[in-house]
This record gives C-alpha cells, structure tokens and sequence, in this order.
C-alpha cells in the first residue's frame, strides 16, 4: 500500500522520453493485491513552450509484476503547446489531479509508474509525480431529496 509521502517522481527537468525517478533511482510502487481508487498528483514547476510545438504526455502505467511484463495505462494527461495538443489553450504551470484505479477489464495490477513521453523541437519539463488517496470527488451531482406528484 502506498502513503502520502510516496512519489513517483521526485522534482527536476527531462528532456526525453523515460520513467519517473525519485532521488536519480527509477521508482516503483507496489499498491498491494487490493482494487485501489485514487488519484495521480501532477505538479508541473516549469515546461518549454518556446517553439510551440513542444506536447507532453505523462501516463501512470500499471505493471503485473515489478518488472511489468504486463503493462497497461491507467491514467494519462497531455500538456504542452495548443498546436500540437487536443486543446485549443496551452497547458498552464501548476497542479493536475487525475483519478484512477488499478484495475482494467478484470484485473488488478499492484505495481505503478509514471511513464513521460515527451516531443518538440526542445522540450523541457520540470515536475514532480505522487499518488493520493481519499481525496475528495471534484464536481458531480448531489441528490438529497426526490419528489414524486401523482395525477388522478
């Protein structure tokens, strides 16, 4: 089971494609054999954006084993310039919450890390990774009450 204090990556800029790393060793975690529901923490400090054309795609992937024999995304968010993302506004600075579980079509996978697929002409991302449970749901409808009217 993870904690609070558990990242996934720990602050400091990449400039290619690789794995999420916490004091410059790859980090993995085990989530344990449980369905686990929570939330991928994202803070990006800084991001080049000079030539707009720089995307970058951070993706919470989930392993069968430690060595992910197996691998699956379980959540994703892309950022980066609007030019080349699925968005008509650049990506800001700042905090991105994104809920996930571990579990697809059936199965539980209890080992995680954050995969950053980066491209442009000189990407440059700074951010930090973490993974937090019971947070509360953002947005939604609450129905307190239901009113029911009979005609005769």
């Amino acid at each position: 089971m993870f904690g609070y204090g558990d990242k996934l990556k720990d602050a400091g800029a990449v400039t290619s494609s690789g794995y999420g790393e916490v004091e410059e060793a790859a980090k993995v975690l085990n989530l344990g054999s449980g369905l686990i529901r929570a939330n991928l923490i994202i803070e990006v400090a800084a991001m080049a954006m000079q030539d707009n054309d720089e995307s970058y795609t951070l993706v919470l992937m989930g392993g069968d084993d430690e060595s992910f024999t197996n691998t699956v995304a379980l959540a994703s968010v892309e950022i980066g310039c609007k030019e080349v993302t699925e968005s008509n506004l650049d990506s800001k600075l700042g905090r991105y919450v994104v809920p996930f579980e571990n579990e697809k079509n059936g199965i539980i996978f209890p080992y995680v890390r954050i995969r950053h697929a980066i491209s442009g002409t000189t990407p440059s991302i700074n951010y930090n990774c973490r993974l937090e449970k019971d947070l509360p749901v953002r947005g939604g409808i609450s129905i307190t009450s239901v009113t029911t009217t009979t005609t005769v």
